[in-house]
């Protein structure tokens, strides 16, 4: 490395070698540097090498106008040097004093330039497949921890062009997020999840909506039946109320769906697969409350519960299956209250939800949508009808819940008074108001709630 290094510093002046390519894959020498077996990304020499050509093509930079350094060169693949530095098949090197370096050489272009958002143009760079550095990242589990907070940390620092999404979320040509990349990941943990789905410390909260994604659902529980086929057929067996040729037609969302209550169906089989998934679960979940909440006005804001049937009945916007599968992890959730003295169902009453993407080519099961007709509050009650009569720690019942938070009447109002016919007539701790009062004097109340409310306690009408 030493004689190399040499070798360009005596030559630097002569010529554009850092823009010069080798062969007819177009590659030029800093693709090759960051495909070598035999870096190590400690040696200084080494590390040396890859800046001075970063830096040589950054001050040649006016005679090549569509390129502002090296960095952004494709190959004939459309891969740029990142991709290669983010891509899992060549040498496990340390990347972290390479990606200290690209960033120091980023920040110098855009002090040329006047701008701040050079990295995020290098992170949006996509291959003919549509693919981009941090699609490559995203599949690489590996690499230092540093390193890839550090990057994702800069893409939230260089979002600051009106002409340039978040890098996080860049599909490529078959419409995958770097999260859905991740998802494939078998070794990826909900610590490798958590900065692709955005920093739950960041401002930039449009970067949560990537959880909503189809795909990324589809891929995590597809991956887990692959993972899991012997435990899965022994599931089928176990829960064998349809024959071994309707199982072949039926999907594994459509079986979870088939059965009105959960102790219906034996999870012994599941049970210890699912504890491996729950981890990223709860981080997709708990990214996509924060999404629920930035995108609608809450109107009843509740802090997020770390019991998961909780926090998943918070979510009524994800596929049914998350929520199933965690229930019947553990039946007796909906009846126990959490940290904050609440069962699901009160979470599912206040609950916002604003994006549902409903890929027609992706088959997910929704609540109220393709085979599941039950809503989730329906779902919540046929499991645990008692838990309409429990009172969050404000002393309210599921019926004030419903009303003051605007929901639907038939798949949520009607259930809650069809449980618990005399929920109709509770009166509201927190205004000391009936129902159909609540709900008349409430901006969100919709009015055929309204109108339903009184025809079913008419009585009022007459009282002076």
């Amino acid at each position: 490395w030493k004689e190399i290094l040499e070798c360009f510093l005596e030559n630097y002046d002569t010529g554009d070698f850092a823009y010069a390519t080798i062969g007819n894959d177009k590659r030029t020498l800093l693709h090759h540097h960051f495909r070598r077996s035999d870096i190590t990304g400690e040696d200084d020499d080494e590390i040396a090498v890859a800046r001075l050509l970063i830096q040589a093509s950054i001050e040649m930079r006016e005679s090549f106008l569509f390129h502002d350094s090296v960095l952004s060169i494709p190959d004939c693949y459309g891969n740029t040097p990142l991709h290669y530095l983010f891509q899992t098949s060549y040498a496990h090197y340390s990347r972290m004093r390479y990606v200290e370096m690209v960033i120091e050489m980023s920040d110098s272009v855009d002090q040329m330039r006047h701008t701040s958002f050079y990295w995020n143009e290098l992170m949006l760079r996509q291959s003919d497949w549509g693919c981009t550095p941090l699609h490559r990242l995203a599949e690489h589990v590996s690499i230092d921890d540093d390193a890839f907070t550090m990057i994702l940390r800069k893409c939230n620092d260089a979002c600051n062009s009106q002409f340039l999404i978040h890098p996080l979320l860049q599909v490529d040509n078959d419409g995958e997020l770097p999260i859905d990349f991740a998802c494939d990941q078998v070794d990826a943990t909900d610590r490798w999840l958590e900065p692709l789905v955005g920093f739950l410390d960041s401002d930039y909260k449009v970067t949560y909506d990537a959880v909503f994604k189809c795909k990324c659902h589809l891929n995590l529980l597809d991956i887990f039946i692959e993972n899991h086929e012997e435990e899965v057929e022994r599931f089928y067996s176990d829960n064998d109320w349809w024959s071994a040729e309707e199982r072949e037609c039926v999907s594994f969302q459509q079986f979870l769906s088939s059965k009105k209550r959960v102790d219906e169906i034996d999870w012994s089989s599941l049970r210890r697969p699912f504890e491996d998934l729950w981890p990223k679960l709860r981080v997709l979940l708990e990214t996509a409350v924060k999404s629920n909440i930035h995108h609608t006005v809450k109107m009843h804001e509740y802090a997020n519960s770390s019991e998961p049937v909780h926090l998943c009945c918070s979510v009524e916007n994800f596929p049914t299956f998350i929520l199933q599968m965690t229930l019947l992890h553990d039946q007796s959730a909906l009846l126990r209250r959490d940290e904050h003295g609440r069962v699901p169902l009160h979470y599912a009453l206040v609950a916002t939800s604003s994006i549902k993407e409903q890929d027609p080519l992706v088959e997910l099961a929704y609540w109220g949508a393709n085979y599941e007709s039950r809503s989730l509050v329906q779902y919540i009650l046929e499991n645990a009808p008692d838990s309409v009569a429990v009172k969050d720690r404000d002393g309210r019942l599921p019926i004030h819940l419903a009303i003051v938070n605007g929901r639907d009447l038939d798949s949520v109002v009607l259930p809650i008074v069809a449980t618990s016919p005399s929920s109709i007539v509770a009166i509201d701790p927190c205004t000391n108001l009936k129902p159909f009062i609540l709900a008349a004097a409430h901006d969100h109340a919709p009015l055929d709630v309204v109108f339903r409310l009184l025809t079913l306690e008419p009585s009022l009408l007459h009282k002076e």
